[in-house]
């Protein structure tokens, strides 16, 4: 294994009835907060006036910003971290999914230093500025998709040159994390299965991009994905199945915790679906399940025995189901399929992937110093093609 730093700061409050613990985490981080949602469905199912309601009982004023996008803007990000300071704003609430929760993380920052948030973006080739101070945050997830609520990273999209790419900085990591699995009984069923594909990727990027054998972080990736995979399946029978919204939930956090730290790897399948959704602004969990079994597919050659395992143990919980590659992948698109992850892109206004922009601008911004995406064998553009025509069918 490799050597590594494990840091958890946020504090959790976990299971179902926790919203209210708000009151606690906002009582000791500060007395004017900033909340940010998305587009209004937190308001329209009572879960902002519980909010409100919860930090007047302790004094606390706030304002509130809504309309963050699905792909957080940086324009949007820039305009929200203005009022923040205007307001004065002493902590940064986000309620909502892994759009809120991002695009708090950036005005976090960019209320604190009155800096464009892009320049705190890891854009290669260019350096990010340091991040030298952030406004605490409290992210209350009413979905289990990203883990940003307990992550050090957040995504952003620059709509003007169409490239979407992360901060990373501990400065940003929350200071609570308030998991209520109640808050993801409104979410609709194709939100929950884009969601389930974000976390399953988080947690085998690493276990995909290299062949060793690390027990421990290895066995955490399985456990997390088959639990994935059978809280899906559960909640396709039974929508109101609180357990398999607690099982997702707290999957979501462990999946960013890096609970699989040690071992070595790149992040191919995000790196690229990063460009595929700043170009065509699609859902990053819908993007994730069309490239996951490309790469997977890439990885074949180089990683098969530990991907066979992979594929067995989710969708079958045996380790040695398969010996077959191709059957493996195609079994894992199938299920794709049947939950509903693999929509057709054109329902979402997408009549024809340019594949080639696509690459060009996963290379452009992801890139390391060689030129190549790290994955179980390095991704030159020529990979990168590869993998897109094979997701997309030519």
């Amino acid at each position: 294994m490799e050597n590594f730093k494990f840091q958890m700061p946020t504090t959790i409050f976990f299971g179902t009835g926790e919203f209210e613990r708000v009151k606690k985490a906002a009582r000791e981080t500060g007395k004017n907060a900033f909340i940010v949602i998305g587009q209004g469905s937190v308001k329209k199912n009572g879960y902002l006036e519980k909010l409100q309601n919860y930090l007047k009982e302790e004094n606390i004023k706030y304002t509130v910003f809504e309309g963050v996008e699905p792909n957080p803007l940086s324009s949007t990000v820039n305009r929200a971290a203005k009022i923040a300071r205007e307001v004065k704003a002493d902590m940064v609430i986000a309620l909502g999914g892994g759009s809120a929760m991002d695009a708090a993380k950036g005005i976090a920052v960019s209320a604190k230093s009155g800096e464009d948030v892009w320049d705190y973006c890891d854009y290669a080739p260019r350096k990010a500025k340091p991040i030298l101070d952030a406004l605490p945050i409290i992210c209350i997830p009413t979905l289990a998709a990203t883990g940003s609520e307990v992550s050090r990273a957040a995504v952003i999209t620059n709509a003007e040159i169409k490239r979407k790419v992360g901060i990373h900085n501990q400065k940003i990591v929350p200071k609570f994390a308030i998991i209520d699995p109640e808050l993801t009984k409104t979410v609709p069923v194709n939100y929950i299965i884009d969601g389930a594909v974000d976390i399953i990727a988080h947690t085998v990027e690493t276990y995909v991009s290299n062949n060793k054998d690390t027990k421990v972080p290895d066995y955490v990736t399985l456990a997390i994905i088959r639990s994935v995979k059978e809280a899906v399946d559960e909640l396709l029978e039974d929508p109101k199945s609180v357990s398999a919204r607690e099982e997702l939930s707290w999957a979501s956090s462990m999946a960013m915790m890096k609970l699989h730290s040690g071992r070595p790897g790149g992040w191919p399948m995000h790196e690229i679906e990063h460009s595929l959704s700043a170009i065509y602004n699609i859902s990053h969990g819908l993007g994730l399940a069309w490239l996951m079994p490309s790469i997977i597919k890439f990885g074949m050659e180089h990683n098969k025995k530990k991907l066979l395992k992979l594929i067995g143990f989710t969708l079958h919980g045996n380790l040695y189901h398969y010996t077959d590659g191709e059957k493996a992948v195609n079994d894992l698109k199938d299920w794709f399929k049947k939950i509903g992850a693999l929509r057709d892109l054109k329902q979402c206004g997408v009549e024809k992937v340019d594949i080639e922009a696509v690459a060009k601008a996963a290379l452009e911004t992801c890139a390391n110093s060689e030129g190549y995406i790290a994955a179980s064998a390095p991704m030159y553009e020529k990979d990168i093609i590869w993998v897109l025509n094979d997701a997309f069918g030519k």
